[in-house]
């Protein structure tokens, strides 16, 4: 694991442009479409499979076995992180999803799975008091400003919880170019979701609603995506005693680079 922040210059700056799945006026089917695809291409292509040893040091830190992720969607990576972490690192933990705007039909899929889905909405930034364990985002954290996302750690680190967020998103002219190749992916993955409704083949391959609408949430996600020199610098702001931060870039072979923020209770 390489645990190392990678220093890039700054070549774009970063426009906080509006993606569709965070209005409250976007429809939920057409946000289910979103989130579901995400969901399905993160977890058959493991993007997020580096997170597993961050995540081990994190549960190990805090001594705790929950998982409370933040923004899951469609339900996001955390059940197949989970079965990596039982295999690589013989930890068992148990899943509760929370969304700002929980997706229905993913709460029956997670059930299924052994994982728990909140019904209520949960702000990341105001996590309820109900909800202890190590707190994760996925491909979340650039939804919010620089400002907002001190709002989240800060949350965590005032609770005395440990904090995860991942993003495989980047803020570079070849993140950029590669959003260009998300309407084919969309198009290739889309029979592997499950369930496969007739609404979904319709606005993916008949009137081609999904892979316009994820293409351009997948630009703005780009360049609305935090560095990590710039993650850095707003864990440094929050030093306190009891309480690290570190940034770092992990990746696995074969797989693109995951930036991560982590924040653990020091024991």
């Amino acid at each position: 694991m390489d645990s190392t922040a990678t220093e890039h210059p700054t070549l774009l700056p970063r426009l906080h442009l509006f993606e569709l799945i965070d209005q409250p006026w976007y429809p939920r089917a057409a946000r289910n479409l979103s989130t579901d695809y995400l969901h399905a291409v993160s977890t058959r292509m493991g993007l997020f499979d580096a997170a597993a040893d961050v995540l081990a040091k994190g549960l190990q830190a805090s001594g705790t076995d929950t998982l409370v992720d933040l923004g899951s969607g469609g339900q996001g990576p955390v059940p197949r992180l989970q079965r990596l972490l039982e295999a690589r690192h013989g930890l068992k933990t148990r899943a509760v999803l929370t969304d700002l705007y929980p997706n229905a039909e993913a709460a029956e899929r997670a059930r299924a799975e052994g994982a728990t889905y909140l019904p209520r909405p949960v702000d990341a930034r105001q996590v309820p008091e109900d909800l202890r364990g190590m707190r994760t985002l996925f491909n979340a954290l650039h939804h919010f400003r620089p400002e907002e996302v001190r709002e989240v750690m800060e949350d965590a680190q005032r609770r005395g919880e440990a904090f995860a967020a991942f993003e495989v998103v980047h803020r570079t002219p070849g993140g950029v170019l590669g959003t260009l190749f998300v309407p084919l992916l969309v198009l290739l993955f889309t029979p592997f979701i499950r369930p496969l409704t007739p609404l979904r083949l319709l606005f993916t391959y008949a009137v081609p609603v999904a892979p316009l609408a994820l293409a351009w949430d997948g630009l703005v996600s780009t360049l609305r995506a935090h560095r990590p020199e710039e993650l850095k610098a707003l864990t440094q702001s929050l030093q306190r005693p009891g309480y690290t931060w570190e940034v770092g870039e992990v990746r696995e072979k074969g797989k693109g680079a995951v930036t991560y923020v982590l924040g653990m209770p020091v024991r």
